[in-house]
C-alpha cells in the first residue's frame, strides 16, 4: 500500500511541488551533468529560476496563507533582507553586486520555505530514503575515482565531481546520512548492520578524501544523538564499532598521506586554529575575523555592519565580480562563510545568519518535547542546526548548491503532516 501511495503521489504533482523536487535533486546531479554529460555550467542557474518561481507561488498565490509554524522564518528572512538593504544604501557600489549577494545568501532560505510549505511528511520520508540511495552511489563513485582514476584529497568528490574543494560537498551528505542512521538505530527503527555499514563506508571515504574534520563531526553527531535518545546498550556497541573504524581510517589516512596527517587531538587543534589555510598570506578559519577587523573593518561601525552585501563577492559574470575580490582574492576569504559574512554584513549579519539556525534548534527542541511532530525529523533538525553553525566557520558549502540539501533537513519539522495546503 505504501509503494502504491508513493507512486500515486509521484504522478499527481502541482507545479510548486515539482519545482521543489527539482531544487532538491539537482545538487546531486550538477557535477554529472556538467563534467560527464558536458552540459554547459549555466545549467546550475536553472535552480535560481526555480526558487524565484517558488517564491512567486508562495507570496502571490491567491490562497496564500503563512502558517504559524513557518511565520518566525518568514519574519526572520524579511528582517534580515531589510537589514542588508539598509546597510547597502550606505555602502552603495552597484545594484548588480547587491542582487548577486542576495542570490548567494538568501536562496537557501527560499529553498527552506519551499520545502516546508510544499512538502509533507510522506514526501520527506521518501526523499530521506532517496538520500540513502544517493549516499551509496556516492560511495561507489568515490571508490572509482580514488582507486581507478587516482583522485584524492580536495579533488575526491564522488558524485559532486573532481573540482578542487568538491570533497566538502560529500561532507554535508555524509553528515546527513550518518545523523539519520545513528538516530534511527538508537530509536530502534534501523537495524545494526545497515547503520554500521554506513558509518564504516563514510569514515573510510572521508579518510580517502582527507576530510579529517569529519572525524570531529562523527563525534559531535554521536554525542548529540546520545543526548536526544534513550539509553540502551546499542549505544555502547555502536561506540565500540565506530572507535574501531576510527582506528582503521586513521591508519589509512596516515598510510596514504603520511605521518603528518595522522588523527590526533593536537592535529585537530592545529587544523582549527591555524593562522593560514593553504598559503602563508591567506586567512585561517578562526583567525579570519580578527584579521579582517585589523585590515579592512577598522572602525566599530564597519565591524558591526560590514562593507555591504555583495560588495566583496565573486562571479563568473563580470558585471557581478567585485573590485574587492579581484584585489584580495588571495586571502581566500571566500572559502569560509563566516569571513564572507563578516566582511559584507559585519558582526550583526554574522549573528543574524546563525540566528536562523538557533531558531530552528529552539523550535525543534520545543516540538520534540511536546511530541507533536515526527521525532526523527526534530532530532535531525537539531543536529543539522548545530552542524550548520560549524559549517559557517569551517567552509563555504552552505553558500553552494549543496546548501539546499542541508536546509531541506532543517525544514523537516515544519512540513505538513498531510498534503500541502497550497495547491
Amino acid at each position: 500500500m505504501e509503494s502504491q501511495s508513493v507512486l500515486l503521489r509521484i504522478r499527481k504533482r502541482t507545479m510548486p511541488e515539482c519545482l521543489s523536487g527539482y531544487l532538491f535533486i539537482m545538487p546531486f546531479l550538477l557535477a554529472f551533468l556538467t563534467e560527464v554529460v558536458n552540459l554547459p555550467g549555466i545549467i546550475k542557474y536553472t535552480l535560481d529560476l526555480c526558487w524565484l518561481l517558488l517564491m512567486i507561488f508562495v507570496f502571490f498565490h491567491k490562497n496564500f496563507l503563512i502558517e504559524k509554524k513557518i511565520a518566525p522564518f518568514v519574519l526572520f528572512v524579511c528582517v534580515y533582507l531589510l537589514y542588508v538593504f539598509v546597510v547597502y544604501l550606505f555602502n552603495f557600489q552597484s545594484p548588480f553586486y547587491f542582487l548577486w549577494g542576495v542570490r548567494n545568501n538568501f536562496r537557501v532560505y527560499a529553498a527552506f520555505l519551499s520545502f516546508a510549505i510544499f512538502f509533507d511528511e510522506i514526501d520527506a520520508n521518501f526523499l530521506l530514503r532517496l538520500i540513502d540511495v544517493i549516499f551509496w552511489i556516492n560511495i561507489a563513485v568515490t571508490g572509482y575515482q580514488f582507486f581507478i582514476l587516482g583522485y584524492n584529497q580536495d579533488y575526491l568528490g564522488g558524485i559532486f565531481g573532481i573540482e578542487r574543494g568538491c570533497n566538502s560537498y560529500s561532507l554535508v551528505l555524509f553528515a546527513i546520512v550518518l545523523s539519520k542512521s545513528l538516530l534511527s538505530y538508537m530509536n530502534d527503527t534501523e537495524k545494526a548492520i545497515p547503520c554500521f555499514l554506513k558509518c564504516g563506508a563514510a569514515i573510510i571515504a572521508a579518510a580517502m578524501a582527507e576530510l579529517k574534520v569529519f572525524f570531529l563531526f562523527i563525534i559531535l553527531i554521536f554525542a548529540i544523538a546520545v543526548i536526544l535518545t534513550k539509553f540502551s546498550w546499542k549505544k555502547v556497541v555502536l561506540f565500540l564499532f565506530v572507535s574501531l573504524v576510527f582506528v582503521f581510517a586513521g591508519n589509512l589516512l596516515t598510510a596514504i598521506f603520511g605521518e603528518d596527517q595522522q588523527i590526533s587531538i593536537d592535529r585537530f587543534y592545529q587544523l582549527i586554529t591555524a593562522s593560514n589555510y593553504s598559503s602563508y598570506n591567506d586567512l585561517g578559519r578562526l583567525t579570519a575575523i580578527p584579521t579582517i577587523s585589523d585590515s579592512f573593518l577598522k572602525s566599530w561601525p564597519d565591524r558591526l555592519f560590514g562593507m555591504g552585501l555583495g560588495n566583496c563577492d565573486t562571479s563568473t559574470f563580470a558585471i557581478c565580480n567585485t573590485p574587492f575580490f579581484e584585489t584580495y582574492q588571495a586571502l581566500h576569504y571566500s572559502w569560509f562563510s563566516s569571513a564572507f559574512l563578516f566582511l559584507e554584513t559585519g558582526y550583526v549579519g554574522l549573528m543574524m545568519n546563525n540566528l536562523f539556525f538557533i531558531i530552528c534548534l529552539i523550535l525543534s527542541v520545543g516540538k520534540l518535547r511536546k511530541k507533536r511532530n515526527n521525532i526523527l525529523f526534530c532530532q535531525l533538525c537539531i543536529i543539522m542546526s548545530i552542524l550548520c553553525i560549524v559549517f559557517t566557520f569551517y567552509n563555504s558549502s552552505l553558500r553552494t548548491e549543496v546548501g539546499y540539501i542541508a536546509f531541506f533537513i532543517l525544514a523537516l519539522p515544519f512540513m505538513a503532516q498531510g498534503n500541502s495546503n497550497i495547491q
